[in-house]
C-alpha cells in the first residue's frame, strides 16, 4: 500500500514502523538491556536517537518517500497489470479450472503462497545485490549505516526502491493471476492490521529490532527456520554481510549455503562500509548521487 504521507508509515499495520510495533520493539528492548544488566539513561538514548546516522535516516527518509511518490509509484508496473498478463496467457492455452475448494482453504493457501514467495523473492534480489558488482553500488547506501536504527530499514536508494517494487509487482501479480486461473474470484487475504498475516506475525514484534543495537538472539535451532535481529545485525557486520540475505525466513540462506546462526559471533559493532568510506555518504545528497559516481567510475574502468 503506497503511504499518502510520510506520517502514514507510522500509523498503519502494514508499515514497518507502525507505531504499535514500534512500541512492542521497545518493551523487548528494555527487557533485553535489564536482563544484561546493562544501565539505560536519558544521556544514552539522546546519543543514540540523535547519532550522526540516525539523525540523516531521519532526513532521508523524509526526501526517500518525496522522490518514491512523486517520480517513482506513477511509473511503476503494478501487481494487477501482472495478474491479468498472467491470467490472459493461462487463457490462451486452457479454459479456467475454477477449482471447487473451501474458501477458507483458498484464502490460506493465497496468503501463504504470496508470503513464501515474497520471501523467497526477497532473498534471491538481495543476495544479487550483494554478488552484482553493479548493483552493489546501489545497495551500499544501506550498508554505509554505521549506527543501527529502525529507520536504517528505509535507507535505500531509489534505485533498488524501484527494484524491489517490480519484484513484489511481479511476484503478487503472477501469483494472483494463477489463483484467479484455479478458482476465480473466490480469492483473498488474510491480514492483520493491513498486513500478510504471516507477515505481520513474524515482524510485528521484532521487525524493527533487526535495524539496531538490541543483539536478539531466536536461538541456534530456531534461527535456522527464522531470520533473528541478531542474524540481520550480523548480516550488517563487514565480515558477514555475505550471509543472511533472508527477509524473515532462514530457510532460503540455509538451502544456498548462506545462513549464518549468531550464536559465537561476537558483536564487534563493524557496521557500515569501513576503510574510510563514510564520508561518502554522511548527507542525504551523497546518499542519492554516490552510486551514480561509482557506477561511472567502474564503466570508465571497464572501457579502458
Amino acid at each position: 500500500m503506497a503511504i499518502s504521507s510520510p506520517l502514514d508509515a507510522f500509523l498503519h499495520g502494514s508499515e514497518r514502523v507502525f507505531w504499535g510495533y514500534l512500541l512492542v520493539s521497545a518493551v523487548i528492548a528494555l527487557v533485553w538491556y535489564l536482563r544484561q544488566g546493562k544501565s539505560l539513561s536519558l544521556v544514552h538514548l539522546k546519543r543514540y536517537w540523535w547519532s550522526a546516522d540516525a539523525t540523516l535516516d531521519y532526513r532521508y527518509f523524509l526526501i526517500n518517500w518525496l522522490i518514491k511518490t512523486l517520480l517513482i509509484l506513477p511509473v511503476l508496473l503494478s501487481g494487477q497489470t501482472v495478474a491479468l498478463w498472467t491470467i490472459s496467457a493461462f487463457n490462451a492455452v486452457a479454459e479456467p479450472l475454477f477449482l471447487p475448494w473451501y474458501y477458507r482453504d483458498i484464502v490460506l493457501l493465497y496468503t501463504l503462497s504470496l508470503f513464501v514467495l515474497e520471501d523467497f523473492s526477497r532473498y534471491a534480489l538481495h543476495r544479487w545485490m550483494h554478488s552484482n558488482p553493479w548493483l552493489w553500488k546501489i545497495h551500499q547506501v544501506h550498508h554505509s549505516a554505521e549506527a543501527l536504527n529502525p529507520l536504517t530499514f528505509y535507507r535505500l536508494h531509489p534505485l533498488e526502491n524501484i527494484l524491489f517494487a517490480l519484484r513484489h509487482a511481479v511476484v503478487a501479480g503472477a501469483v494472483t493471476g494463477v489463483f484467479i486461473f484455479c478458482f476465480g474470484a473466490r480469492v483473498n487475504l488474510y491480514t492483520v492490521l493491513g498486513g500478510n498475516l504471516f507477515i505481520v506475525s513474524l515482524f510485528a514484534f521484532t521487525g524493527n529490532l533487526r535495524h539496531s543495537h538490541i543483539r536478539l538472539s531466536y536461538g541456534r535451532w530456531l534461527e535456522r527456520v527464522l531470520i533473528s535481529p541478531a542474524q540481520h545485525q550480523v548480516h550488517h557486520q563487514r565480515r558477514h554481510m555475505r550471509h543472511n540475505f533472508g527477509s524473515a525466513l532462514a530457510i532460503w540462506d540455509g538451502l544456498f549455503g548462506t545462513l549464518k546462526v549468531s550464536k559465537g559471533i561476537p558483536d564487534d559493532g563493524s557496521f557500515g562500509l569501513g576503510y574510510g568510506e563514510r564520508q561518502y555518504f554522511d548527507s542525504v545528497g551523497k546518499l542519492l548521487v554516490q552510486p551514480f559516481f561509482r557506477i561511472y567510475s567502474r564503466i570508465r574502468r571497464t572501457l579502458k
